[in-house]
């Protein structure tokens, strides 16, 4: 209730992968966030494509769950600066991305051509509002040691979204800073 922006992110994005994964594979080169293809081929419309829609269906149903637990963010802060936190975060996270694969490549010797696709700078950016905004309530104990709290489930699903890929703490990196 009360948060288009959100529903828009949960629905379209969403419809459009599960398209892409089920009917139009051939289209999928188009969606894939080549950074490659970015750096020597100048494909600047990769940076876009590859960074809005998700190209497996796991991280799209994860991710999708994640803007469905944020959308208080937008309740409070309202659609408008809800929709220029999330810009800004998808372009500082675009940067970052780029930084990132350089720095690795520097320091390590390990060449990324390709980073996982999809809204997931953005959804990781969120946590940081998450984790300071939202109070930790206690729903209840299990084996009497480990407690689970309101919050519990969205930092579940951030950890199965940031397992699900090789390179995908580099969106999560990149995110978490911007």
């Amino acid at each position: 209730d009360k948060a288009p922006l959100s529903k828009s992110l949960l629905l379209v994005p969403s419809a459009i992968s599960v398209l892409l994964t089920l009917l139009f594979q051939h289209y999928q080169k188009f969606f894939a966030y080549n950074l490659q293809a970015v750096k020597e081929d100048f494909q600047i419309w990769r940076l876009v494509c590859g960074r809005t829609i998700c190209l497996d269906l796991k991280d799209t149903f994860c991710s999708s769950l994640l803007i469905y637990n944020f959308r208080i963010f937008e309740r409070r802060y309202g659609s408008r600066k809800f929709s220029s936190f999330l810009l800004g975060a998808w372009m500082l996270s675009a940067l970052f991305d780029l930084l990132l694969v350089e720095i690795t490549q520097y320091v390590f010797g390990i060449t990324i051509n390709s980073l996982p696709s999809g809204f997931l700078g953005p959804v990781f950016a969120l946590f940081v509002p998450f984790y300071c905004s939202i109070p930790r309530v206690q729903v209840t104990q299990v084996l009497g040691h480990f407690s689970i709290t309101n919050k519990s489930l969205v930092y579940i699903l951030g950890l199965q979204l940031l397992t699900s890929g090789s390179y995908i703490w580099i969106l999560a990196l990149s995110g978490l800073v911007s």
